[in-house]
């Protein structure tokens, strides 16, 4: 099984200048710098995932506005019996 892959792609060359003094600032080499992309996108992507499914599910079963308001209010009872200095 390989563990790399070598390919080229271009891009405009003003974009090109500038993911090179970004690489350079971040001490990546370009290998690099295109793989903390790649993981930072799909990290994006799995989020907005996430939050979407989280959404969904919140429109299929809102919260009731009555357990909110109770639950608020134990937190603030408990929380006010605490040192906060």
């Amino acid at each position: 099984m390989r563990k790399s892959a070598k390919f080229a792609v271009s891009i405009p060359w003003e974009e090109f200048k500038e993911l090179e003094t970004i690489r350079r600032k971040a001490g990546l080499s370009r290998s690099g710098f295109l793989l903390a992309t790649f993981r930072a996108w799909k990290e994006a992507r799995e989020r907005e995932r996430l939050v979407r499914e989280y959404e969904n599910g919140y429109r299929q079963k809102p919260e009731d506005a009555s357990i909110a308001e109770a639950m608020a209010g134990t937190s603030a009872e408990s929380m006010s019996e605490e040192d906060w200095t």
